[in-house]
């Protein structure tokens, strides 16, 4: 099991539409929630972003905070779950993710693994690798020590190198 956390895109740029894009996004992890994949899940945005409502609807925990490195950091000390699953606000992963995040979870100790952003240009559907990461599953110490500043430096910094064959939908 795992504890999911979205970050609000609002924490990168200004976005009047961050509220829609978290509920989107924590809507497409319903079924994973159900089947056991996903045992809890927190919200990361800045104040003032109407996310607590959306929260409190979901029945999940809220957390403000300015930008990602301070979000991860209080998220995390809410986290229930050893592994996380940090999902960018705006992106659903899609059809087969329950079952391949289930195979990732059964498997046991691993590193992590990157869920990229369905290929949108010619180059990303030449080579899909090169699509930026969207969520990423970790163990929840290893993101705590890597404090990154975004999902793509968290990528990055806990080098992780294998990447789920199911693809994130840009819903919003």
């Amino acid at each position: 099991m795992v504890t999911a956390i979205i970050l609000s895109p609002s924490l990168a740029a200004p976005s009047e539409r961050a509220p829609e894009a978290v509920a989107r996004s924590l809507a497409s992890l319903v079924r994973a929630s159900v089947e056991g994949i996903v045992r809890d899940a927190l919200i990361v945005g800045p104040a003032g972003d109407k996310l607590a409502d959306i929260a409190d609807h979901a029945g999940c925990a809220h957390v403000e905070a300015a930008n990602v490195k301070e979000g991860l950091a209080r998220a995390l000390a809410q986290a229930r779950s050893e592994v996380v699953f940090v999902l960018e606000g705006g992106y659903a992963p899609l059809t087969g993710f329950v079952e391949e995040a289930s195979d990732l979870l059964r498997a046991g100790d691993f590193r992590g693994a990157a869920l990229r952003r369905a290929p949108d240009t010619m180059m990303t559907r030449l080579a899909p690798s090169l699509a930026p990461a969207v969520g990423a599953f970790a163990p929840r110490a290893a993101v705590r020590d890597a404090a990154p500043r975004d999902l793509a430096d968290l990528v990055r910094r806990l080098r992780i190198r294998r990447t789920l064959t199911i693809r994130a939908q840009k819903v919003v």
